[in-house]
């Protein structure tokens, strides 16, 4: 559960995630880029668009970290699919040879 946007010490800083949400739901909507971070989040965190953009926000993370983890992988499937690829170009020429 998300902290309060305000508490009793006045409105809370937002972190660097939500700063990016609002960003974002700013050029999403639109709103001039003299409207602070702070006063999109307090205008619109709980709106579809907050929403949206938040969600879209954590897919790109995870498609990056998918992505990190993944690739050595995938390189390695690549140069054995290579192989398997003159492989069969092989064969094929010479069935038919």
């Amino acid at each position: 559960m998300r902290p309060p946007f305000s508490g009793p010490n006045g409105p809370r800083s937002l972190t660097d995630r939500e700063a990016k949400v609002a960003r974002r739901v700013r050029r999403a909507l639109y709103l001039p880029e003299s409207m602070s971070e702070e006063e999109v989040a307090r205008q619109f965190r709980d709106s579809v668009a907050w929403r949206r953009a938040r969600l879209v926000l954590a897919g790109e993370e995870l498609r990056g970290r998918l992505t990190e983890i993944l690739s050595p992988l995938a390189s390695r499937f690549k140069g054995h699919a290579r192989r398997l690829v003159r492989h069969g170009e092989r064969l094929w020429t010479d069935l038919w040879r």
